[in-house]
């Protein structure tokens, strides 16, 4: 008798716990549909899109160090500075490059830098570039070394 006396509450409590995951959808959904936000979401930007990015931020998450790399010149008109690298499988990856003195950008593995140059191949710690995605690479950048540690 105990054990049929012992499986309604487990029942119950499943119940429960159902009723309870259904009501707080329809609080979620009736709260979304009124246009009532959340504390978390005060504050953030509305209809202005995304914010742009800290780029100090993000190179250090590609791995670059506060130490920034001094620019390399390809040729006296273009400037190209290697702030970050992600390397993927053999022909993958992106690297976060500063372009004639521009903010960084994320370019991809094949990308075109300007003048000219495009995005070679990228491994850990550098990246190559040159006038095609195959052939000989006019300029290898690296990363600075980090520091201490």
């Amino acid at each position: 008798m105990s054990a049929q006396a012992s499986r309604p509450w487990g029942l119950y409590f499943t119940t429960f716990l159902a009723a309870l995951l259904a009501a707080g959808s329809v609080v979620f959904w009736v709260m979304g549909t009124l246009g009532v936000s959340g504390p978390e979401l005060r504050g953030s930007p509305q209809a202005g899109g995304l914010s742009a990015p800290d780029t100090q931020t993000l190179a250090r998450a590609l791995g670059g160090g506060l130490q920034v790399q001094a620019p390399q010149t390809v040729n006296t008109s273009t400037q190209y500075q290697l702030l970050g690298v992600v390397a993927g499988p053999v022909g993958a990856g992106y690297a976060l490059l500063g372009v004639d003195g521009a903010p960084p950008k994320t370019y991809r593995v094949g990308d075109a830098l300007g003048d000219g140059q495009v995005l070679q191949s990228v491994n850990t710690r550098g990246a190559k570039l040159g006038p095609r995605l195959q052939g000989e690479a006019t300029l290898e950048l690296s990363l600075p070394k980090p520091s201490g540690g």
